[in-house]
């Protein structure tokens, strides 16, 4: 082989092995630069799964608020008197709109031979006492039997129901006030007649007055009886009472709790069907008072608020509603202080690791 076809290989060689090493060194590096941008990639994934959210630090405060309930003055007590008896009105000592009190008589009828009967009961019941004494000797001298004895003992009793009856009937004509109030309606005037059942006279009690309302769900806990209450009449009338009823039961159809508060009203000034906003002070509690805005849902139904934790950790906490206005709500169930999330609560769940950043302003209110 000459010279100049070895040095020819020789080059080729040469060449050949450089070109490899370079593609080589390429591959390499583009594998090096792939790894890199591999981690830069992961570390950005990383840092994007912790999602920044809004809170604000709260420390709960003592409720200082009200439960505000539409509702209406009624009667304490409110009746229909009716006729015992029949007859024909003899008088009438009372008009719509009397005072009246507790036994008052308020209208008689007329007393026929109401007395006559009475004097005739009480003759027969004489007569029936002679009778069983005689019996009575007798039968201890052995000259009557048991059974006659009982015969004249029945006839007696008989004759004392007879007087009693007779009685009744003559008190019957005097119609009497069972307690104290106002004649709110007359239904007879002198010379009608009436039967037994019909209606004669309407009276009602206003002292002490009630004023009644309904609760919602979110107000029963509230308030008990004996909670002392205010109510605001149309005239701008302020009136202090007691709650003295709280329905154990919900209305089916409303889903409320009727409740009544007791006022005294001893002019009766305060007339009944007036409409009245009652005031009760809440119970002396902690809360906090936030904006209907940050509360969440769970999955099961529940209302909640979502929070961060010392370790950044998303927790869901369920909530007690004590009050809600059309501005804010009073809420309850929850630790003295709390770091609730204010915006982004929607985007984490329960569990998840967030970055919370302080507001700068009120996303509460």
């Amino acid at each position: 082989m000459n010279k100049s076809i070895l040095i020819a290989l020789v080059i080729t060689v040469v060449a050949a092995l450089w070109i490899l090493s370079g593609f080589n060194g390429e591959e390499e590096s583009s594998t090096n630069a792939l790894e890199t941008v591999g981690q830069i990639s992961e570390a950005d994934l990383k840092q994007k799964d912790i999602l920044e959210v809004r809170v604000q630090n709260l420390t709960a405060q003592m409720m200082d608020d009200e439960i505000e309930v539409t509702g209406r003055t009624q009667a304490s007590r409110q009746v229909i008197i009716r006729a015992e008896t029949e007859g024909q009105i003899a008088s009438l000592q009372v008009d719509k709109g009397d005072k009246v009190k507790k036994g008052q008589v308020l209208a008689r009828l007329e007393v026929r031979d109401r007395s006559a009967r009475v004097e005739e009961a009480q003759q027969i019941l004489k007569q029936r006492e002679i009778q069983f004494n005689a019996s009575k000797e007798l039968a201890e001298k052995g000259f009557n039997s048991r059974v006659r004895l009982a015969e004249k003992e029945a006839e007696l009793q008989s004759a004392r129901a007879q007087v009693k009856q007779a009685q009744e009937e003559l008190s019957d004509i005097v119609i009497r006030a069972p307690f104290g109030g106002i004649i709110n309606d007359q239904m007879i005037e002198i010379g009608d007649y009436i039967s037994k059942g019909d209606e004669l006279l309407e009276i009602v009690d206003l002292n002490p007055i009630e004023i009644s309302g309904f609760l919602t769900e979110k107000q029963i806990d509230s308030l008990s009886e004996g909670d002392i209450a205010s109510a605001v009449l149309l005239n701008t009338q302020v009136v202090e009472g007691t709650v003295t009823f709280i329905a154990a039961a919900a209305d089916i159809n409303t889903r409320t709790f009727k409740m009544e508060m007791t006022v005294p009203n001893q002019d009766h000034a305060i007339r009944e069907g007036l409409t009245a906003k009652i005031l009760v002070p809440f119970k002396e509690d902690k809360a906090y008072k936030i904006s209907p805005s940050i509360l969440s849902l769970a999955d099961d139904g529940t209302v909640g608020v979502k929070t961060v934790n010392s370790n950044n950790i998303v927790e869901f906490r369920p909530i007690k509603f004590l009050k809600d206005t059309p501005d804010y709500l009073w809420i309850g169930g929850l630790p003295d202080s709390i770091q609730v999330i204010t915006v982004g609560q929607e985007f984490v769940v329960s569990g998840q690791k967030v970055k919370p950043i302080q507001s700068q302003g009120q996303d509460l209110l």
